[in-house]
């Protein structure tokens, strides 16, 4: 599950396919078919890609939604993103792998090997490094040319991609019941906090500009600071939660429930308690269109808060 680029948009998989969403009423815009099992926008807006258990990667047209070509792995595809310029597509294997497909001319052009599967690959904000998890380790990987940097042993117990994501030239992973921080250039470990009834489908987002993080599990999903850790709330979700996504302006947050909904819920006064904060977000051209700000801090409140909510299909299943 993600967000548009411009935020207007829902986009969910299943086995029932592709959809499209629109955020204001839930109503549906699009289907585009393949029993897939993780999806990404590009973030230029002009892609949607989506992977299969039947080993294929499907890349639409974001626009028209018509597919535009069909990568062919050689085992279930876990995860996929596109790089931060939109020209290559990064895919998670279930059988041990990681490749790199270029757009323009739909090549592979690195196969990054591993000895187990293969949850999540995530490219670094500036597309200079890919990062990967498998159950015992993270690794970090040149994005030009697929040399290994950086092999952390950890153990990962997630079976989805949303345990693992950038925070500038940091790492933020799901482990051993932590959120755990790591250098990204040396894999040293920086800092971390408590990850309350963590699970094997736990996720975390990270706002836009690295100013909270969202941590989901079971039936709940809880905000943190990023440069505190202070728990600053949570939402109470009526079924075990799958999935997560907040909105690019961070107003929103997607929940994707075991049931098969999605619910989209407005986010209201979630306070990150941190001068340094409010300076970094006013550096990163924050406008007070639908956000304010305080002096000891940032609150970031939803235009409306409201609820909306629907049907995205048929989960896919957990499997180990």
């Amino acid at each position: 599950m993600t967000f548009s680029v411009d935020g207007k948009h829902v986009l969910s998989c299943s086995r029932d396919g592709v959809r499209v969403w629109r955020v204001a009423d839930g109503k549906q815009m699009a289907t585009m078919e393949a029993q897939a099992v993780c999806l990404a926008v590009s973030k230029d807006g002009r892609w949607i890609a989506a992977g299969t258990r039947s080993a294929k990667v499907h890349v639409w047209d974001a626009k028209t939604y018509t597919q535009v070509f069909v990568y062919h792995e050689d085992s279930t595809v876990t995860a996929v993103e596109f790089s931060p310029d939109s020209s290559h597509l990064v895919c998670a294997l279930q059988h041990g792998a990681a490749t790199v497909w270029e757009i323009a001319t739909r090549e592979k052009v690195h196969a990054l090997r591993h000895e187990d599967w293969v949850f999540a690959a995530k490219y670094s904000s500036q597309g200079d490094r890919i990062a990967t998890t498998t159950g015992h380790s993270v690794r970090v990987y040149d994005g030009d040319d697929g040399r290994l940097f950086v092999d952390i042993e950890i153990t990962v117990t997630q079976w989805v991609s949303g345990t693992l994501v950038w925070s500038n030239n940091h790492l933020l992973v799901v482990s051993d019941g932590e959120i755990k921080q790591f250098e990204a250039s040396t894999g040293l470990p920086v800092s971390g906090c408590p990850a309350p009834d963590i699970d094997p489908f736990s996720y975390i987002a990270l706002s836009k500009h690295g100013e909270f993080i969202a941590y989901s599990a079971k039936r709940t999903v809880i905000f943190f600071d990023m440069a505190t850790y202070t728990q600053l709330g949570l939402i109470q979700h009526p079924q075990d939660i799958w999935s997560i996504a907040l909105s690019p302006d961070n107003l929103f947050i997607a929940i994707g429930g075991e049931d098969g909904k999605i619910i989209i819920e407005g986010l209201s006064r979630i306070t990150v308690s941190s001068m340094c904060c409010w300076i970094r977000a006013c550096m990163n051209n924050f406008t007070p269109k639908s956000r304010w700000h305080a002096m000891l801090g940032i609150y970031i409140r939803a235009k409306a808060t409201r609820r909306t909510e629907f049907d995205f299909g048929k989960p896919r299943q957990r499997s180990a």
